[in-house]
């Protein structure tokens, strides 16, 4: 056993259970314990090198098509940890700010912190632990998040999409996706513009017009924002632009 992962998972035991108004100094002593533990710090290490924080992070936080927003954890383990990672440490150097990312992206119920735990911080945890050989913690009787069943739901009521339509819908998906994107960057005419255009293929998308949702296609290449160009190649891909 090893006393240094012990007491990072420990650090991590301590966040999971204390109350939001000491949240944020209990992620600050996780990350210190996280930077003292060697083998902790190699393992997230390994996690960042292949990890498109820009690119994770749009696709994890955002709108859910009706003006409100979601947290979607990726499914692969390594993306977990270091998208938890870099949260965290936007969290603690104040680029995020932690009271309005809990209610924006955790905010469907009074639990909205106990939300970000199961979320965020408990598949983190187990994850490590895992790693170096220590138990997980359950997550109750293994209950899914309101999000996860609300996904769910939502998947086996659309269950017969062809071909065809699964093209609009991953167009639409990726539109909100970059509109979520845009929401932290300094607006400008070509973020606004971008805006706009992500808009109408998100409303445009249940017509199935292959026209006019690859015209809104081109005219989104037009505008260029930096943090946004995989998602656009991503639709010009799907479209074959």
């Amino acid at each position: 056993m090893d006393i240094k992962v012990e007491q990072f998972i420990a650090s991590c035991d301590e966040l999971i259970t204390c109350k939001f108004l000491v949240a944020e100094f209990k992620i600050q002593k996780m990350l210190q314990e996280l930077a003292d533990t060697e083998r902790v710090c190699s393992l997230v290490g390994e996690c960042l090198e292949e990890f498109n924080r820009d690119r994770e992070f749009s696709k994890a936080f955002i709108q859910d098509g009706h003006g409100g927003f979601v947290c979607e954890m990726p499914e692969e383990e390594y993306k977990i940890i270091a998208l938890v990672f870099c949260t965290l440490v936007d969290i603690d150097n104040k680029k995020i700010d932690f009271t309005d990312f809990i209610k924006r992206f955790f905010g469907r119920n009074d639990n909205s912190f106990d939300d970000f735990i199961k979320t965020m911080i408990i598949p983190f945890r187990n994850l490590i632990a895992e790693a170096f050989g220590y138990p997980k913690i359950k997550l109750g009787s293994e209950e899914k998040s309101e999000i996860t069943k609300e996904k769910e739901e939502k998947e086996e009521e659309n269950e017969e999409p062809s071909d065809d339509s699964d093209e609009f819908l991953l167009a639409q998906k990726v539109a909100v996706q970059i509109l979520s994107e845009l929401q932290y960057l300094k607006s400008d005419y070509n973020a606004e513009k971008a805006a706009m255009i992500c808009r109408s293929i998100v409303k445009t998308a249940n017509l199935k017009d292959d026209e006019v949702t690859s015209s809104l296609i081109l005219a989104l290449k037009e505008f260029k924002v930096k943090s946004i160009k995989f998602m656009v190649k991503e639709l010009t891909n799907l479209f074959n632009l």
